[in-house]
């Protein structure tokens, strides 16, 4: 299931430009994700070659120097070779280096595979078959009753990352929400001027310095890397929802939820399934999104805040 992170981050259902931990990934899209095409190894942002200069303007063609026959002509840079390029369009965020690697690749591209299989078999028919049967008002409440609850991981988060004003906010968010927006199936707080600011625990080690480390896919999750990896893990075992209703493997609400979050995200995705399914390569495509995605979120962390990748 490319449900992409999952977790308290479960990990995340995202907004245009929200970012919600707990849920099945990322992003909320109706249509197809822009996304730049990012170089297997190597380091992505102040280095990246930019079309528009790598070939400078000559004036005149050079003329070679009696003293020097053989000194090489000025020609365009050479620039590096692009490994499982997906379509180019927007540029990577410049502000931390994207350091995309991929080491594992030939097991990743085999869980991709599985992930794609059971999305096509039975999590896409299922989020359809919701579709179907729900009403677009009773859906917009469940998808606001799933996002509520991932708040406070991302309260906690907020905290650790000495974003305590956002943390409040996250807090007030929360209380509202829950109380005259009926447990949340109302966004009462977003009405009121206080819009989600999701947090994980792995762009709070984003926020200190942590690399990503290599790319892996998750089953059933989908992308993910080292650091995010290990950050799901905590934000599983430190979500004060799941101390309250119990954990994926635990308790029925706890695996309830989690399911949820995974149809829910799905329903909302078609545009994402769509581009990937169109990629000439679904899985670069894939992990350069994901990539790009999260340095977007890290750099949200360190208050230099970029449009995130509609993906």
């Amino acid at each position: 299931m490319i449900v992409m992170p999952l977790s308290a981050l479960l990990l995340a259902s995202v907004s245009p430009v929200s970012l919600t931990p707990a849920s099945p990934l990322l992003l909320q899209a109706n249509e197809a994700p822009r996304i730049a095409a990012l170089p297997l190894d190597g380091v992505v942002g102040s280095e990246r070659a930019d079309p528009e200069k790598a070939a400078p303007s000559v004036e005149a063609p050079p003329v070679p120097s009696a003293e020097a026959p053989n000194a090489p002509s000025a020609e365009a840079p050479a620039t590096p070779a692009v490994l499982d390029a997906a379509p180019a369009v927007d540029a990577a965020p410049a502000s931390e280096a994207l350091l995309l690697r991929d080491p594992w690749q030939k097991p990743n591209r085999d869980i991709f595979a599985f992930d794609i299989f059971f999305e096509k078999k039975l999590l896409g028919p299922v989020a359809h078959g919701y579709r179907a049967v729900t009403p677009g008002v009773l859906r917009a409440g469940i998808n606001n009753l799933i996002l509520n609850l991932d708040e406070p991981s991302s309260a906690i988060n907020q905290v650790v990352q000495l974003k305590i004003g956002r943390a409040l906010k996250t807090t007030v968010r929360f209380a509202i929400n829950s109380t005259l927006g009926i447990a949340g199936l109302f966004d009462v707080a977003s009405a009121g001027g206080l819009r989600r600011r999701p947090s994980d625990f792995g762009q709070t080690l984003g926020r200190y310095g942590a690399r990503p480390g290599p790319y892996v896919m998750l089953p059933f999750l989908g992308p993910s890397n080292v650091r995010d990896g290990f950050g799901r893990l905590v934000d599983t075992f430190t979500d004060p929802v799941g101390f309250v209703i119990g954990g994926v493997f635990t308790s029925p609400g706890g695996a309830g939820r989690f399911l949820m979050a995974g149809v829910n995200w799905r329903e909302k995705s078609d545009g994402t399934m769509s581009a990937i399914y169109g990629a000439s390569d679904p899985y670069a495509f894939t992990r350069a999104a994901y990539s790009q995605q999260r340095a977007a979120i890290v750099q949200d962390a360190t208050g230099k805040a970029t449009a995130l990748p509609d993906f």
